[in-house]
């Protein structure tokens, strides 16, 4: 399918130099005859710059009758002017490769302009040089349209990177900024709820807020220079710091086991935004942490109840956490569930595919 920024194979004016040898060649021809053959390489001539002009999306009647009047004037003049005319029926076979922009189509005109040489008479060498500058030009259209299709390419990766560049530092920053933030609101509340009571507790629940406020900093410098990682072990240590002074039971369950790079990054991923959600949507007193290897897939499930009834309703696309959180599993072929119970609270599921034979 031609585009219309598409480069056409057109633009060769440099050609009409070759108009000289039959103009040359008329220079002997009776003085009517000379004046003829002059008006037919001039309209030859203006045939052929238009023939180089337009472009493969003009109509193909256009195109066509471009092509059919350069043929007829070739036709004439090898016929009935001057023996140099031949050189005519090149710029004809170049032109077909602009004109008609099927290669197929090009062929067929390349060689009909050509059989109409050797029927005019032209020498067979002169016949082959119509083939052959036809046939270069149908090769330097289509070259010329391969690398303006390459660029084109290339310049819609580098736009594709780019963009997955930034998607990659919106959702990292996103995930780091939201479970650091509620986090310090937590430890804030607490530390404001213990001043009066216990004034040595409400002193470490501040010192929290310092040291998620000072990670917090470190994390998003390492997200910007791309080399923030996470795993599910550190995770699942900071799921107890954040919900071990609030919640009444906090139960995790994982096995002893090392999984792919990858899978543990999504897997801490997982963890990080459903204690996020935790604090930030549910007015919980028990969360259940689980990972369980089921044959070639690993899961990830999150429960929480919800005393007050403070649960968000969800759904199943979820905030900006969870449609990133969806997004990592899926580009390992996972996916993720998010879901409100039957009873209260909240569940989050995700599940990863891991290869058969990855050591424990």
């Amino acid at each position: 399918m031609i585009h219309a920024d598409d480069p056409y194979p057109g633009g060769l004016f440099i050609l009409l130099l070759t108009l000289i040898g039959p103009a040359y060649t008329a220079m002997g021809l009776p003085a009517g005859l000379a004046v003829l053959n002059s008006g037919a390489l001039g309209l030859f001539a203006a045939l052929f710059a238009v023939s180089q002009w337009i472009t493969p999306t003009y109509p193909l009647v256009i195109r066509l009758s471009c092509y059919a009047g350069l043929t007829a004037l070739t036709a004439w003049g090898e016929w009935a002017l001057a023996p140099g005319w031949w050189a005519t029926a090149v710029l004809t076979a170049v032109a077909c490769a602009n004109l008609l922009v099927r290669t197929r189509e090009a062929v067929l005109g390349i060689a009909a302009v050509t059989l109409l040489s050797l029927l005019s008479g032209a020498a067979l060498s002169a016949a082959a040089l119509v083939a052959a500058s036809g046939a270069i030009a149908v090769l330097r259209g289509r070259l010329l349209l391969e690398v303006a299709r390459s660029r084109a390419s290339r310049k819609a990766y580098a736009t594709a990177a780019v963009d997955n560049e930034r998607l990659r530092f919106a959702r990292d920053l996103h995930d780091l900024l939201g479970h650091s933030l509620v986090t310090m609101m937590a430890k804030a509340e607490l530390a404001q709820r213990l001043a009066g009571v216990d004034p040595a507790a409400s002193a470490a629940a501040a010192k929290d807020v310092h040291e998620v406020g000072r990670t917090a900093i470190l994390e998003v410098q390492q997200a910007i220079t791309g080399y923030r990682s996470t795993s599910l072990a550190d995770e699942i240590d900071q799921a107890h710091r954040s919900l071990d002074p609030l919640f009444h039971s906090v139960v995790v369950t994982v096995p002893d086991r090392r999984w792919p790079a990858q899978v543990d990054s999504v897997l801490a991923w997982g963890v990080r935004e459903a204690v996020t959600n935790v604090l930030r949507h549910a007015d919980a007193s028990e969360c259940a942490i689980t990972v369980e290897s089921t044959g070639r897939s690993v899961r990830l499930d999150v429960v929480n109840d919800d005393l007050g009834g403070r649960t968000v309703q969800t759904g199943r696309s979820g905030g900006h956490g969870l449609t990133g959180l969806r997004e990592r599993a899926r580009e390992l072929g996972g996916d993720l569930t998010a879901q409100v119970r039957q009873d209260g609270g909240f569940r989050l599921t995700m599940e990863l595919p891991i290869a058969a034979d990855e050591p424990s």
